[in-house]
């Protein structure tokens, strides 16, 4: 059986704009200088990489902050 660690371990890519998981990567457009992937959320190129354990860690923040800007309204 796959230890669930090595699944937090994974590789994922992310938009740094809105930290969306749904990166589409076009080669189509791909250049000398650029992949060609992009946000399907939000059209950004500026994409991330880190593993799945760091990526949810960061939604954790950026949710419980959400949250706060929620209360403090």
């Amino acid at each position: 059986m796959e230890d669930p660690q090595d699944e937090l371990r994974q590789p994922v890519y992310y938009c740094r704009n809105c930290h969306s998981l749904f990166i589409i990567i076009d080669e189509m457009l791909a250049s000398d200088d650029w992949d060609g992937s992009y946000c399907g959320k939000c059209s950004s190129a500026d994409i991330g990489v880190c593993t799945l354990g760091e990526w949810l860690e960061e939604e954790e923040r950026r949710r419980k902050k959400r949250e706060e800007i929620e209360w403090n309204r």
